[in-house]
């Protein structure tokens, strides 16, 4: 167990900013850094929630794809036989 926080402790040493950016209220900005970069880049449950993310939005997108495919046939339909029904009009049908 101490080995683990022994290499916890050096990863945190590792990847938090420089002391010169811990002055003040840097430290807390420091910290929150380090946990982004944690999520992003280091930590398995950031790599998932990101991946798992990417995939929602691909679906999303594939979905929003096909709706607006199927509104613009719906709406080219409706102009279309608009458009019949005034010309058929306009001659005198």
């Amino acid at each position: 167990m101490d080995r683990g926080d022994d290499a916890l402790r050096g990863a945190i040493k590792r990847l938090s900013p420089p002391p010169a950016a811990r002055d003040g209220d840097a430290g807390d900005r420091g910290v929150r850094d380090l946990a982004c970069r944690l999520d992003d880049r280091g930590c398995a449950y950031g790599r998932i929630n990101n991946a798992r993310l990417d995939d929602l939005s691909k679906g999303y997108e594939r979905v929003e794809a096909k709706l607006n495919a199927v509104l613009l046939a719906v709406t080219g339909t409706f102009v279309s036989s608009l458009v019949g029904m005034v010309l058929y009009h306009l001659r005198g049908g």
